[in-house]
């Protein structure tokens, strides 16, 4: 290279730029030169050339320049880019006192006005963090552009050249700009990085600076990675990639502060004592032990300050690893992440190692890429972002509705922080991440001495947290055995405004694939629907217990049994009648319909004493069917003191009455069978119930207490179901008439409930139409009153 520009003649000097003036090169750089000259352009320019030349034939990418000192501080005022490239300048060959000149010219137009030029690189920062995204965070970083890359390690050199004459890193320690251990964190990654781009560009036999996916694996083996516990080769590269890049981001948010403050003259030589500034403690406090050192970072977080180098170094001595918790420790814990400023304290005191030594389960997750379509972040800081979510609607900071109302249902706040903390502390790599996250969490939690109210509630939501996502995206929410499933599961209004808080919060701080419009109204719908259930009672804590002991009384009962098909049976069966029956009955129906039934298939069965005799029928369900039953009984005598229906999930019909024969005598096995033969003909429509039920009635009297008959309507009482209650004097084939009004407005009865008080029957049905759906139409719903009236009328 000297040899190229010994030709350019006196007062004439090559000048490196850029990555070559720093002696920075990567296989693909470009090759920035500069012919510095005084003041003779045309035959610098024929010189110059004849240097430029050889570059272009041999296929460099070459940046060129021919400039006079006057042109390149004028060109460096204007443009940034020209401005950094010339601050790197190194003199390769020629005028040695020409390029010195440069050098001052340079040095005094920038340091005119070095806050005006920090500004120019803060701005300049924004822009890339913004275009290129971070290495920190991104699985496809951009070494170079992206923030916590390269040129953030450049832009504090150019900073520290125009504020102290030099980029040495020593100088900046001595100026106080670095601190020794930042000075350490920033070479290290510098090192990485140019190593990282260089194998790059070598694998790539080009210039790029992303490193996509499909690069990662051939990194990750000229590097020397290998794969360990829960993590792929290629994973240890890019975990290693993201603690650089964090540090690097980190030190040059610190140094860009302190720049401002020499710039500003609000900051002298190294030993001058510590100014406030915007964001900054005044002067760090005294920390001498794991409680004062979380109660200063959560005076910070509260106050939205940064840490002062003072209090970093302290942090090295005055925390152990796994300290003992304290009361102080874990109350100053939960004000850090329910504050404004909590996700970037949390942020500061990983990186001063402060968080893996308080808990070493966070040493896992820390800097842990999510390889999947929807998380943007490691682990680390996608908890972070989480327990920053779930704080702001705590505080009341969101404009949604349902989340407002969440959060007032919330009275355990530390809870909810604690679960958002370490929802995902379970990808670790070992195993699946919820029940890992469960058992971590636990130890943690034990670590940190929680109260065992509060230690529940946060394992419910770390075993929970994906409960309410996908459930509402992957299953019918139409379903009611699904919504009661859920409520079973969460227990409590209190835990179900929890985890939707935390369902939401984890959404997004996930990604944009994760809080779609789409998915959040779903979950809604879902959140709506469980609470109607929980307000109700129709499934708390108490029920879901229930719920448990029978289907594990069940399992006792039937021990004898395959042990899969009994799970199989008790999957089939609506949660409505595990809770409805005992579990000796729900054991007895379990021969009675595990066996697959024929299309036209009826099984009975018969216990109980003589006035309250216990039929189950058991068919295929089909419309009408439950008519078909009442009318069968009515035609042979048998009255129906209660029915309850219920539909197995692969569509049997398990239908539960209480019957007694209308004079009070005995009722044969003969008249079974005929009432099974009967209600056979009737399902392959053989006979006409209609016409025999009211040929039989016509034998009987009208009821002794006249009674008004009344139909109402109500669409509050079931998320599912349109109830249709029915008050009516009791007679003969009552039930029979009802169910066939149903039938004829091609309504399905879901659940019916039946009772008889002294002559007066009280009917609840609960209907869905063809496609699954309450009655909402209200000219519909007026039809149906008239109809069952109507019913009710005729037979009278």
């Amino acid at each position: 290279m000297r040899a190229l520009g010994e030709g350019l003649g006196p007062r004439v000097a090559l000048v490196a730029l850029g990555g070559y003036g720093r002696e920075e090169l990567c296989p693909g750089s470009d090759v920035d030169l500069m012919v510095l000259h005084a003041g003779r352009a045309a035959r610098v320019r024929e010189a110059a050339e004849h240097v430029f030349y050889p570059f272009w034939d041999a296929g460099f990418p070459l940046g060129h320049a021919v400039r006079t000192v006057q042109e390149s501080t004028a060109i460096a005022r204007d443009r940034l880019d020209a401005a950094t490239a010339m601050l790197d300048a190194r003199l390769v060959s020629g005028d040695g006192e020409l390029f010195a000149a440069f050098e001052r010219a340079l040095a005094a137009s920038m340091g005119k006005n070095p806050g005006a030029f920090l500004e120019r690189l803060l701005e300049a920062n924004r822009e890339r963090r913004e275009r290129h995204g971070s290495c920190s965070t991104f699985l496809e970083p951009d070494l170079k552009e992206g923030s916590g890359g390269l040129r953030d390690l450049h832009s504090m050199g150019w900073a520290a050249r125009v504020l102290l004459g030099s980029s040495e890193v020593e100088g900046m320690v001595r100026a106080g700009l670095l601190r020794g251990r930042e000075a350490e964190a920033v070479s290290d990654a510098g090192e990485f990085l140019i190593r990282l781009r260089t194998a790059l560009h070598l694998q790539n036999g080009k210039r790029g600076d992303r490193v996509f996916m499909e690069h990662q694996p051939a990194l990750a083996e000229a590097f020397g990675f290998e794969e360990s516990v829960g993590l792929r080769a290629p994973d240890v590269l890019m975990r290693t990639l993201f603690e650089h890049a964090r540090q690097v981001e980190h030190v040059r948010d610190a140094f860009f502060e302190r720049a401002r403050e020499r710039a500003a003259g609000r900051r002298g030589a190294a030993s001058a004592a510590p100014v406030a500034s915007a964001g900054v403690a005044a002067s760090p406090p005294a920390v001498e032990s794991a409680e004062e050192a979380l109660d200063a970072f959560a005076r910070m977080a509260e106050n939205g300050d940064r840490p002062e180098p003072g209090l970093l170094d302290a942090l090295e001595t005055a925390v152990p690893e796994a300290p003992a918790w304290t009361p102080g420790m874990r109350a100053s814990f939960v004000r850090v992440l329910a504050a404004p400023g909590g996700r970037a304290a949390l942020e500061a005191m990983d990186r001063a190692d402060l968080l893996a030594r308080l808990l070493p389960e966070w040493a896992a997750v820390r800097c842990r890429p999510q390889r999947d379509p929807y998380h943007q972040y490691t682990v680390d800081l996608h908890l972070s972002a989480t327990v920053a979510e779930a704080a702001r609607v705590l505080a009341g900071g969101d404009d949604d509705p349902v989340l407002l109302e969440a959060a007032r249902a919330v009275r355990s706040s530390q809870a909810l922080l604690l679960g958002a903390f370490l929802h995902d502390i379970g990808k670790t790599g070992e195993g699946r991440h919820v029940p890992e996250g469960v058992r971590i969490a636990a130890r943690a939690l034990d670590r940190m001495e929680v109260d065992e109210h509060v230690r529940g509630d946060v394992l419910f939501l770390v075993g929970e947290h994906l409960l309410l996502a996908d459930v509402a995206t992957r299953r019918d929410l139409s379903d009611e055995n699904l919504v009661l499933d859920v409520a079973a599961r969460v227990g409590t209004p209190e835990r179900l405004a929890m985890l939707y808080i935390l369902t939401v919060a984890d959404a997004r701080a996930t990604g944009p694939h994760a809080r779609t419009p789409w998915r959040l109204g779903l979950m809604r719908e879902l959140l709506g629907k469980v609470q109607r259930v929980l307000e109700r009672g129709e499934m708390g804590t108490d029920r879901a217990e229930v719920l448990k002991e029978r289907a594990e009384r069940v399992r006792e009962l039937l021990a004898a049994e395959d042990a899969d098909a009994v799970d199989r049976y008790l999957a089939r069966l609506p949660r409505s009648y595990l809770v409805a029956v005992p579990p000796e009955t729900a054991a007895a129906h379990f021969r009675l319909i595990a066996a697959p039934l024929g299309t036209a298939e009826v099984r009975t069965e018969v216990r109980g004493e003589l006035d309250a005799l216990e039929l189950t029928v058991v068919a295929p369900d089909r419309p009408g069917l439950l008519s078909k039953v009442s009318g069968s009984l009515a035609l042979h005598g048998l009255n129906i003191r209660s029915a309850r229906a219920f539909t197995t999930e692969d569509g049997v019909a398990l239908d539960l009455f209480v019957v007694e024969p209308a004079f009070g005598a005995d009722v044969e096995e003969d008249r079974w069978r005929r009432f099974r033969s009967d209600l056979r003909r009737a399902l392959e429509g053989r006979i006409s119930l209609e016409y025999r039920v009211r040929q039989k009635r016509s034998h009987y009297p009208p009821p002794s207490h006249p009674v008004e008959p009344e139909v109402t309507l109500d669409n509050e009482v079931s998320d599912f179901s349109t109830v249709v209650e029915v008050s009516a004097a009791d007679r003969i084939g009552l039930l029979f008439d009802l169910t066939r009004a149903f039938h004829e407005l091609e309504l399905d009865v879901h659940v019916a409930k039946v009772a008889t008080y002294a002559g007066r029957v009280v009917d609840a049905f609960y209907v869905r139409d063809l496609y699954g759906r309450k009655v909402e139409d209200a000219e519909q719903m007026r039809e149906i009153e008239r109809a069952v009236l109507a019913r009710l009328e005729d037979a009278t």
